[in-house]
């Protein structure tokens, strides 16, 4: 199995998000309790935390508070059109086999140098496409305190749409009939309201549609993070070998496939209920003309102190 490398792109179509990372995890779980009974997991020992090397906020206060902590941390990220939509940092905590994940809405306010002509451009969501991966890591560590990010993964609404059909779709119950129509992008959105199993198409459609809730981006937000927990607890059990082919080849990562199944291995045991979700402190607001989500800057630090404070529960 081989990752792609990533490939700088302008006005890339269509991508969206996909929690990959967790699914990556619990369908690797699946092979790895076999690995695990032939002893072959004891060939990717050693000291995990030391062989990872942050991309961003490694040097941060929050870094040195916090460097004997046993998380890493991967930023998702789902794009539409070279724009970072859809922002997530998954922190998994590898001793209390943890995963807490804090979404940062996409039209959060970004200072940056050189760039404080065009109001666009002062979203965080524009950071990936005139930057780079490093870049909008950076972006995300300083919104949340400096907390350090490992790892990226990014993956096309395509391939969210192929894993999903390899899972044999997702169960989740739909809030309200779904319904717009994006002549420019190509984009239809037809899903009726109650519980049902979505495939990968209308899965994708489920992913990217907000029009319909009254806080806008932020009930996005919140049913993609109930499709992450839905995807994860139905993905248990599913056919190992299909499934994961099919996330691997669709994911673009720095992440190598050895650190993927250290990762994995540390993730042995893992069920839905350890997963929680959060969304950045702030509020919405207007500036230059131009609307943003501003983030509280006291309370988001203060989320990611609590999650790091959280003690490990060791069997």
């Amino acid at each position: 199995m081989a990752y792609k490398e990533r490939q700088p792109k302008r006005g890339s179509f269509g991508k969206t998000f996909f929690p990959i990372f967790l699914i990556c995890l619990i369908l690797f779980t699946g092979g790895l309790f076999l690995l695990d009974k032939f002893g072959i997991l004891s060939l990717f020992g050693g000291n995990l935390m030391k062989d990872i090397v942050p991309i961003a906020g490694g040097n941060s206060e929050f870094s040195r508070k916090y460097a004997d902590a046993k998380r890493v941390n991967v930023l998702l990220l789902g794009t539409n059109q070279g724009l970072s939509d859809t922002i997530m940092l998954g922190s998994f905590d590898t001793e209390s086999k943890r995963v807490d994940v804090i979404s940062v809405p996409r039209d959060t306010y970004y200072e940056r140098e050189g760039f404080m002509d065009d109001p666009g451009f002062l979203k965080i969501n524009s950071v990936l496409e005139t930057e780079g991966e490093t870049a909008i890591a950076q972006a995300v560590s300083d919104v949340l305190g400096g907390v350090p990010i490992h790892f990226y993964e990014i993956i096309s609404d395509d391939g969210v749409a192929r894993i999903v059909d390899a899972m044999g779709g997702v169960e989740i119950d739909v809030p309200m009939d779904m319904y717009y129509v994006d002549e420019a992008q190509g984009l239809v959105i037809d899903i009726a309201a109650g519980n049902q199993v979505l495939d990968g198409a209308h899965s994708v459609q489920y992913l990217r549609f907000r029009s319909g809730y009254a806080t806008g981006d932020l009930g996005r937000v919140d049913a993609q993070q109930a499709f992450l927990k839905e995807a994860f607890k139905q993905s248990i059990g599913f056919g190992f070998p299909k499934v994961a082919k099919t996330a691997i080849t669709e994911l673009e990562t720095n992440m190598s496939m050895a650190m993927a199944i250290r990762l994995a291995g540390k993730a042995v045991g893992m069920d839905s209920s350890d997963i929680e979700t959060y969304v950045m402190p702030g509020s919405s607001g207007t500036m230059y003309g131009a609307s943003y989500f501003f983030v509280d800057e006291e309370a988001a630090p203060a989320l990611m102190d609590q999650i790091y404070s959280i003690t490990p529960q060791k069997e």
